[in-house]
Parts: structure tokens; C-alpha cells; sequence
């Protein structure tokens, strides 16, 4: 018995063994990640400095795979943001439960980057296909109550863009992108938002005297140009990264002089195992984008038409590096 269960050993060993020297680890993928979940309250009583009770939840997560063989590379990106704000007294809130909540942070990207080696260790030629969005309606606020329909949604708008060029990487955490072939659609998926013509779209065509739609919008619109992207990824100092992305279009067939631009920033700042300070700024600016804002709120439009949008965001709170 003891010789079978000594035979029995070695076959198995054997077998495990010649398994580990026919199939080695592939080692082609490399995966890392980040999920980072804010959380922050304020409480006001009969505080004389002035302010306002909030509460707000923050969520980040960035995803990335890259396979790399040969003379081939390929990038996988997901990038996702979504932050919410509750203001007012906590009273009010116990009542209104989630409704009170407004968001003030959303939005989603995806991109896939393939290159394979050119004329010199740093040039490659490459293919590139992004996605962006948000993951819920947007709305506009009066006095805390919302102010008719959403005026954007998951894919309203969504932009796909695609583009065939040149990649100029001269170290592993900086790359310029340089593709005179591109595509950009743009694709609002509400109907109404659509008929309007928000996001550049092609508006609906109305009759005159009964204002009645001939003909709906366009839910899509394709655009042709150029496309430069920068990208940058780094530990700058110890336990402190920065992650900028830069994206710009130009449309070859319209106003190519007006710049489409996409400017991502998100510094994360471990501070603990499991703690970070995460700052996020994000600006765009797109000519088809209309932005329209009642400053002095007397019922008519100072701001109406194309305006760089902006937003920051300081957070601290639980974070994971994988």
C-alpha cells in the first residue's frame, strides 16, 4: 500500500511538473487598477459663519489591460467617475431620500489602442477607438426642484471616435498621438434633445404656423478631421500619480480653426494603505455644444453658445490600487 501511495505521489508530481514546463505563465498581460469611494457630511446648527448642510458620495474607478508581443501592442482603457450631493437640512433630507441628491460628477470612457513598431523604438502606427458618455439624465435645478425634461442621458450624448495615425511614445508614461485620419460621431439617443439640435446634432424641421414636426432630427452625425492626443501617466513623486489625458479635433469640413478639446486630469494622493486624496479636473470645449445659463436668474439667457466647461473635484476617502 505504502508503494502505491509513493508510486501515486510521483505520477502526480510528475504530471504537475511537466504541465508548469510545457505551458509557462503567459506573461503578454498586464492588468492595473484603481477604485477609489469618497464620502464626506457637513452639519450646520446655529453656526453664525454661514453655509449649508451637504452630504456627498464620490465613486472612481480606472481599469487597464495591456497585451504586448512582439512588435505589437495593445492598450484597453475604462475610466469611470459618478458623484452625487445632497444640500439642505438633514431633516429635509429624511424625507426626500434620494431625490435630494443631484449629481455633480459623471461620466464614462472606454478606449482601445492598438501599435505595432514603425521606423524606430519610439514611432509606431496605430489604431485608436474610444467611447464616452454618462450613466444617468442630467437636469437643470430651480430653487431644488428640477426644471423640465433631462437635458442629457447614458448616450445622449454618446461620442465614438476613430482614428489611424502615427504614436511618438518616448518613454513608457508619456505618448502623442498624431492621426490626419479620424472619424467622430456624435449620437444623442433622446428623441426631443435630438429635435432641438443639442450636441450638434441636425435639428428637426418644423412647420411654421402650426409648429407641428415635418421632419425629426437627426439622432446621429459623423464628422471627418485630424486628431492629436497626449497622454501622460506617472508617479511623480513617491505615492502621489498624475493621470492627464488631452484630446483634440479638428473637423476638416467645418469651421476646422475651432478646436474640439477634452482635458482629463485625476491626481490620486495615497496618504494610507487604503486612503487617498483624489483631485479631478476635467474641462471641454466643443463649438457644437451650446451652453446656455441664466446668471443673474431674471428668466433670459446671458450665456448662449459655446463656453469651456469645467469642473474640480477634491475628494478624500477609501482607495485601492490593483
Amino acid at each position: 500500500m505504502r508503494n502505491i501511495v509513493f508510486l501515486l505521489t510521483l505520477l502526480v508530481s510528475g504530471i504537475l511538473y511537466a504541465q508548469d514546463a510545457v505551458a509557462p505563465k503567459d506573461t503578454s498581460w498586464k492588468t492595473a487598477g484603481f477604485l477609489g469611494i469618497t464620502a464626506s457630511q457637513t452639519s450646520l446648527r446655529h453656526w453664525q459663519g454661514g453655509g449649508q448642510n451637504n452630504i456627498s458620495v464620490t465613486g472612481i474607478l480606472n481599469v487597464e489591460a495591456v497585451y504586448k508581443k512582439g512588435k505589437s501592442t495593445w492598450l484597453n482603457k475604462l475610466d469611470g467617475q459618478y458623484g452625487l450631493i445632497n444640500q439642505g437640512s438633514v431633516k429635509a433630507f429624511n424625507k426626500a431620500g434620494l431625490k435630494r441628491f443631484r449629481k455633480n460628477n459623471d461620466q464614462i470612457f472606454a478606449m482601445s489602442k492598438y501599435n505595432i513598431d514603425a521606423w524606430s523604438k519610439y514611432w509606431f502606427y496605430t489604431a485608436v477607438a474610444d467611447f464616452r458618455s454618462q450613466f444617468s439624465p442630467g437636469y437643470t435645478y430651480v430653487n431644488d426642484t428640477i426644471s423640465g425634461k433631462a437635458n442629457s442621458d447614458l448616450t445622449s450624448p454618446a461620442y465614438i471616435q476613430l482614428a489611424l495615425g502615427l504614436d511618438y511614445k518616448p518613454t513608457n508614461y508619456f505618448s502623442i498621438t498624431m492621426a490626419p485620419l479620424a472619424g467622430k460621431i456624435t449620437h444623442v439617443n433622446r428623441q426631443y434633445l435630438a429635435d432641438a439640435g443639442a450636441f450638434g446634432v441636425l435639428p428637426a424641421v418644423y412647420d411654421e404656423t402650426t409648429g407641428a414636426i415635418i421632419t425629426k432630427g437627426k439622432r446621429t452625425r459623423f464628422e471627418f478631421g485630424g486628431r492629436v492626443t497626449l497622454k501622460f501617466k506617472k508617479d511623480i513623486v513617491k505615492n502621489v500619480n498624475w493621470d492627464s489625458y488631452l484630446d483634440l479635433f479638428s473637423n476638416y469640413a467645418k469651421n476646422p480653426q475651432n478646436i474640439d478639446m477634452v482635458f482629463n486630469n485625476l491626481i490620486t494622493i495615497k496618504v494610507h494603505k487604503l486612503f487617498t486624496v483624489n483631485i479631478i479636473s476635467q474641462m471641454i470645449y466643443d463649438d457644437d455644444i451650446i451652453v446656455k445659463e441664466d446668471t443673474d436668474e431674471d428668466g433670459n439667457f446671458e450665456i448662449n453658445g459655446p463656453r469651456l466647461q469645467a469642473l474640480t473635484t477634491i475628494a478624500i476617502g477609501f482607495g485601492y490600487k490593483f
